[in-house]
């Protein structure tokens, strides 16, 4: 009973999500370089740890590039609270890993029991140790949300330009008469 809920609650969201991609973005009025820059600009805002901002950031960076401001949130809503870790973690590593930095253990977690007294001290500390995780982050991000806007980029161009052009023979779509 629970395997045939889980599988209708599937299809659904599946049906849901293709009819969105067929009929929102391959027939969409814009070109196949518009959507693909949104998809894109949607890709890269994923990586970045902007979080309550990224829907926002693709609004403002899509309308700024003049590219789709649509196609690019579905994209960006991969990104939530489930999917942190697993997005921003190999983030993390690749960052760490570009600036030469060693991993951050259990003692430098245990320091953050013990900050300097007084609150300028404290804050300096703490800004400090936000620093050495937000580098290492911010750089892995970029360079992976980098790598992951390209790749997309390349990817729905095509897809939509082939798709167009067996389905209409153009890739913009047909006028319909009244």
């Amino acid at each position: 009973m629970l395997a045939r809920r889980v599988t209708g609650r599937f299809q659904t969201a599946w049906d849901k999500a293709r009819h969105f991609v067929l009929h929102s973005v391959l027939h969409a009025d814009d070109p196949p370089g518009r959507l693909a820059l949104g998809a894109a600009i949607g890709a890269f805002i994923t990586f970045t740890p902007t979080f309550g901002f990224q829907s926002l950031l693709v609004v403002f960076a899509a309308w700024l590039l003049r590219a789709n401001k649509v196609v690019g949130l579905p994209i960006v809503w991969l990104s939530n609270p489930a999917t942190m870790v697993i997005i921003y973690y190999p983030c993390y590593v690749v960052g760490r890993t570009l600036l030469g930095r060693e991993p951050i253990g259990s003692q430098w977690w245990n320091g953050l029991r013990h900050p300097p007294p007084g609150w300028w001290p404290a804050v300096q500390f703490y800004w400090s140790r936000l620093l050495e995780v937000a580098t290492p982050l911010w750089l892995g991000c970029l360079v992976v949300g980098t790598c992951a806007a390209i790749a997309t980029y390349y990817l729905v161009y095509h897809m939509i330009r082939a798709y167009r052009l067996r389905r209409w023979g153009q890739l913009t779509p047909p006028v319909e008469s009244a």
